[in-house]
């Protein structure tokens, strides 16, 4: 009995221990594809249904955080045996964005609103996989793509900014800006490696 608690606990230990090695790693690959700047505390000023529909345009319609996952995550299976660079900045990027995801469903169930995988909070436009951009057909192809996927994410965060009177919702938007203003510089620079 002794040698089995022994064992069990052991094996607990061992357990834990690739738990949180797997965390850690998980954390270093996140810090390598988003901006070394803070994000600011998930907070809204007051619950208002309005802003509701305007998160999320940003967190599941063809340009949101959820699209955004799903693209990279397609991409990211095509290139795992072409470019292990591509490969590893797609699934660096797509972590950022799940963190972006959680802060904007975070955001949404503080305004009153239910952070499901849809376009407008009464008619509920589910989000589809139809959204995607399939066309994989060169490097070339995947990269326009998410570059100018990135560009459109950036330009609907600033018109959801000018839409929504509250601080503390445009500080986080602002900074998830930089992040995807940094997911360009990384993908530019794969395009000008591997394409120019």
């Amino acid at each position: 009995l002794y040698f089995k608690i022994k064992s069990t606990l052991l094996v607990s230990i061992y357990i834990l221990i690739f738990i949180i090695c797997i965390d850690i790693l998980k954390f270093k690959e996140f810090k390598m594809y988003c901006l070394d700047l803070p994000y600011p505390e998930v907070k809204v000023q007051s619950k208002n249904p309005k802003y509701i529909d305007l998160i999320l345009l940003n967190y599941a319609s063809s340009v949101s955080e959820f699209n955004s996952i799903a693209q990279y995550s397609y991409q990211q299976i095509i290139l795992s045996c072409k470019n292990k660079e591509i490969y590893q900045t797609l699934s660096g990027i797509s972590i950022v964005e799940m963190h972006h995801l959680e802060l904007l469903g975070k955001i949404i169930l503080m305004l009153g609103g239910d952070p499901i995988y849809c376009i407008n909070n009464k008619k509920k436009n589910y989000w589809s996989s139809k959204l995607i951009d399939y066309n994989s057909s060169s490097i070339k192809d995947i990269l326009t793509i998410d570059i100018n996927h990135e560009k459109a994410a950036i330009k609907q965060y600033k018109e959801t900014i000018t839409k929504i009177d509250d601080s503390c919702i445009n500080d986080i938007l602002k900074r998830i800006i930089l992040d995807e203003e940094f997911h360009i510089q990384l993908l530019v620079n794969l395009y000008s490696k591997y394409v120019e």
